[in-house]
């Protein structure tokens, strides 16, 4: 096991991964099939929507096969759009600047202060003294962990904050190439499917539950809901969904090792050895948890400082890093913090952004939504089936934020115009887009653990087994609950 953290943890996403060359096939074979599914013959399925659904099936095939760099895929929205108009570019474009990059910029930033002054690698031994050695006990205890906070705060600010601590202990303890480990990969999706797990427990665990809201306010009640509405009526199916994961966690993620190398008291003497904590690392440690607090404790500020959202308060932090000289010297410096960038994560990331805009805005969500529509009936176990049956088609495939724009309007639309309440069905979509499992475009979760580096057949084979456990749950659970309980029905 290695003393040390190697000099630099620079992003593992920036360079292709050491495995054999895809095979033709899978390099070739997607962009044949997107051309001949665009200019297919087929008159009931408009161009745009073509296109967003063969667009789709590429971006799904190239991750899933590591045909070329994750990054290349998260680029092919621009190229695609650009060359066969299927959809605005001006509704594409942003999605590179989006927020959601502005926050991992800003943590990737405060991250690298770690390395640099070597607070990753105290960071390492207390998380592996707290947590133990059993490589089963921290793949739960790191499940549990990301799924409780993820009920308050969105997964991708989870994410960007747990997943560094993980890759940080697993490098301390010699494993590199997270593609080539199975404990690697577990520990990370560990992380990436807690914040799924957990993020339906409130309206604060994403962007999808506040979108819900909104459209509830908004099309349904025309009135303020209530955030504490919210928990009583989800709290309970989430917990589930959280305990179900946990077995699954438990028994389908079997490492190749039992126990990590090492004993406490080796750990213990490490960390001991580090000394006192520095004044760079008091620094990178203050600045990181102020950029958390930012984040958690919005509600304190937002009408004072309403612009100030979680993406601004981590960049915020970060630039302050450049700022902060303790001892006379600068906390991070440019040339360093451009090196440990994981540049590739960006460009993944927003690739899974503008797929999900263009299945938006081509129609092409709309157009699958609309073709179950009728096999709603009128409600019952079989409008159950159908309506998270979708949603969880369209969570895994885009991004959970635009299967929760795409799906609550239709199901309160659809609903109403059979004359019932739409509120149950809506509770049971909302949780529903919080479970994205298996691609990298799916959540917050998944598309941070993809950019450092996880072995994305594992996500997808295993992330495909727990998105059918999940759904089952689901629909049977949310059946008992619109049938049984009354106060499922208000909002």
């Amino acid at each position: 096991m290695p003393s040390r953290l190697p000099e630099s943890s620079a992003d593992v996403s920036s360079t292709e991964p050491n495995r054999p060359s895809a095979s033709s096939f899978h390099l070739w074979a997607p962009p044949v099939f997107f051309v001949l599914f665009l200019f297919a013959p087929l008159p009931s399925v408009p161009y745009e929507v073509r296109g967003a659904l063969g667009l789709m099936v590429w971006m799904a095939w190239w991750w899933i096969t590591e045909a070329v760099h994750l990054a290349v895929t998260g680029l092919l929205p621009l190229v695609v759009t650009a060359i066969f108009a299927i959809a605005p570019m001006n509704r594409v474009l942003p999605s590179y600047a989006a927020e959601t990059i502005i926050l991992l910029l800003g943590a990737n930033i405060l991250a690298s202060v770690w390395t640099k002054w070597g607070l990753d690698r105290r960071i390492a031994l207390v998380s592996l003294l707290a947590v133990g050695t059993g490589t089963s006990g921290q793949i739960l205890a790191w499940f549990l962990i990301s799924a409780g906070l993820s009920a308050i705060l969105p997964n991708t600010i989870v994410a960007v904050t747990m997943i560094p601590i993980v890759v940080t202990m697993l490098r301390f303890i010699g494993i590199e190439d997270l593609s080539k480990s199975r404990l690697g990969t577990a520990l990370v999706l560990a992380v990436a499917w807690g914040t799924s797990a957990g993020g339906a427990a409130s309206p604060l665990g994403g962007a999808p539950n506040l979108l819900t809201v909104s459209f509830i306010q908004d099309t349904v009640t025309n009135q303020e809901f209530l955030f504490m509405t919210w928990v009583t009526r989800l709290l309970p199916i989430t917990l589930v969904i959280v305990l179900v994961m946990f077995l699954f966690m438990r028994f389908a993620m079997r490492p190749e090792i039992k126990t990590i190398p090492g004993s406490r008291d080796h750990f213990r003497g490490e960390l001991r050895g580090l000394g006192p904590m520095g004044s760079a690392e008091r620094w990178g440690l203050a600045l990181f948890l102020g950029a958390v607090f930012l984040a958690f404790g919005r509600a304190l500020f937002v009408k004072a400082i309403p612009g100030l959202t979680p993406a601004y308060g981590f960049l915020a932090m970060a630039m302050l890093t450049f700022l902060v000289r303790p001892a006379g010297k600068p906390l991070m410096t440019w040339p360093y913090a451009q090196k440990n960038m994981m540049w590739g994560l960006f460009y993944l990331f927003a690739g899974g952004i503008a797929l999900g805009r263009i299945l938006d805005t081509s129609g092409a969500g709309q157009f699958i939504a609309d073709a179950l529509v009728p096999y709603a009936g009128a409600g019952g176990f079989g409008a159950v089936v159908v309506f998270i049956t979708l949603t969880m088609v369209l969570t895994q495939i885009s991004s959970n934020t635009a299967a929760a724009a795409i799906m609550v309007p239709i199901t309160i639309s659809t609903f109403q115009s059979l004359g019932m309440n739409p509120i149950p069905y809506v509770y049971l979509v909302a949780v529903t887009t919080n479970c994205g499992f298996i691609l990298p475009s799916s959540s917050g979760g998944p598309a941070v653990a993809a950019g450092y580096g996880i072995n994305l057949k594992t996500m997808a084979v295993k992330g495909l087994q727990a998105s059918l456990l999940v759904l089952t749950v689901i629909i049977l659970l949310g059946y008992l609950m619109v049938r049984f309980w009354p106060a499922f029905s208000i909002a």
